[in-house]
């Protein structure tokens, strides 16, 4: 679908468009209605071209649009892909590339709307764009949002992290990563509920998601011990949209094994963002069980290695780096 809709963008792209005359009517129409109904039509062409790039996926393209239309376009917010406007490189490769999916559910709770715009999943990250609209200014209770997750109807615990950016200030757009385990289905219904920090306000959503194709598997099975510490490296996943790697290590102690990250950098020195990732750790038969996932940046084209570098927060605790050869 979203092939099409880049062909049907392209189809538009060439349709002549009689400028002069298009700026007249625009000008014109907004200068009538006055500072009030300006606002209220701006509004509601906001509202309308927001839900058709929603739900049909579909950016304007800049040759279908006189200079004082695209100069009002250019206002609307909700207009394009969230993922493309405020994401990481990854995401914005995703969008550009036509792999997310449109979802386009609203839901309102006292008065406040939020829709979720687009999903992302394949297996390196599972990332959820959206955008919130409230009756007053946003308040800090809305920096923090609440989260509760199920899979086909089962609950699910996940680690989440990501971003709300500031459009006007009753309009936000947001991005939610989600830091998925890799056992889950290539489709499945992901339950989401979203709330405000001091729950007066919840939102539910029940999103279709499909896991896009074209990742790859690289086994790892790095070990190595330091400071009490037994770290494995397991796995590398790497696709369009980043790339994911997964690790674990086995202590005494707990915080040993909950404050580790790991560094990435190609065969020319250059490091590799990193945008998400966490640990978690269990207790069991006197030791601690940690399990983490680091997301990094896209790869370079052509890169033929990386060099990963473990860290401990604390500094005591030294870690050596070891490369890995790409297939």
């Amino acid at each position: 679908m979203i092939q099409e809709i880049h062909s049907f963008k392209q189809e538009i792209d060439t349709i002549p468009v009689p400028h002069d005359k298009l700026d007249a009517i625009i000008t014109k129409t907004v200068q009538e209605a006055g500072a009030g109904k300006r606002t209220k039509i701006l509004r509601k062409i906001g509202y309308t071209a927001g839900a058709a790039a929603v739900a049909c996926g579909l950016l304007l393209g800049s040759a279908a649009l006189s200079p004082a239309m695209a100069s009002i376009v250019s206002q609307i917010p909700v207009i394009g892909s969230v993922f493309s406007q405020i994401g990481d490189s990854g995401l914005k490769n995703v969008s550009e590339y036509g792999l997310t999916s449109a979802v386009g559910i609203t839901k309102v709770s006292g008065g406040d709307s939020i829709t979720i715009n687009e999903v992302f999943y394949d297996g390196t990250r599972l990332s959820i764009g959206y955008s919130l609209e409230t009756e007053k200014p946003m308040g800090e209770e809305y920096i923090i949002m609440r989260n509760e997750f199920t899979v086909n109807g089962t609950p699910a615990n996940f680690s989440t992290g990501g971003n709300l950016t500031e459009i006007t200030p009753t309009y936000h757009t947001g991005i939610l990563e989600v830091d998925s385990p890799a056992d889950l289905p290539d489709r499945f219904k992901l339950g989401l509920t979203l709330s405000t920090e001091d729950r007066q306000k919840k939102w539910n959503f029940a999103i279709p998601v499909a896991k896009q194709p074209g990742t790859k598997l690289i086994a790892i099975g790095h070990k190595q011990k330091s400071g009490g510490v037994e770290l494995t490296v397991s796995d590398l996943v790497i696709g369009p949209a980043g790339m994911r790697l997964t690790y674990s290590a086995v202590s005494e102690d707990q915080d040993s094994v909950d404050y580790i990250t790991v560094g990435a950098t190609d065969e020319s020195g250059h490091r590799l963002g990193s945008h998400f990732g966490g640990t978690s750790s269990q207790f069991r038969d006197g030791k601690y069980y940690s399990t983490g996932t680091e997301l990094f940046d896209p790869l370079p084209p052509g890169t033929k290695t990386l060099t990963f570098t473990p860290h401990h927060a604390s500094g005591k605790i030294k870690f050596d780096s070891f490369t890995v050869t790409l297939p």
